[in-house]
């Protein structure tokens, strides 16, 4: 089975999570910052990354992701797919605050829940 990486992008925050099997695994959370790509690139080398799924919302921020995987494509040859993750923060956000987790630490760890949550339900339909 291939080793997905799946991206959750943000303006500050890139989520990350990878395939394990059929598991989805959350990886960490990335500053948007200049080395992003660099971070990503040693990321898909570690973990020996032969497909990237990045989450796209709507409106502004899916025109924001789309430029993100453009720029991301001139860094790896690794294919790239997109798929819905309209609602998977919230989907996050409901778990960790089932869990009794404060919202101040809720914030920092929504990001790569988030990506799992986009591989998880990618799996499930591929």
């Amino acid at each position: 089975m291939k080793k997905i990486l799946a991206i959750d992008f943000g303006t500050k925050r890139v989520g990350v999570a990878v395939s394990r099997g059929t598991l989805a695994e959350p990886l960490e959370v990335l500053a948007n910052q200049d080395d992003l790509f660099d971070k990503l690139g040693e990321i898909i080398i570690r973990e020996n990354i032969e497909k990237i799924v990045v989450g796209l919302s709507e409106g502004e921020m899916a025109i924001k992701t789309e430029k993100f995987v453009e720029e991301l494509k001139l860094t790896t040859e690794v294919s790239i797919e997109f798929f819905d993750e309209t609602l998977s923060s919230q989907a996050v956000e409901k778990r960790l605050q089932q869990q009794g987790i404060k919202r101040s630490t809720r914030s920092g760890q929504i990001d790569h829940f988030a990506a799992a949550i986009i591989l998880e339900d990618w799996l499930e339909q591929n």
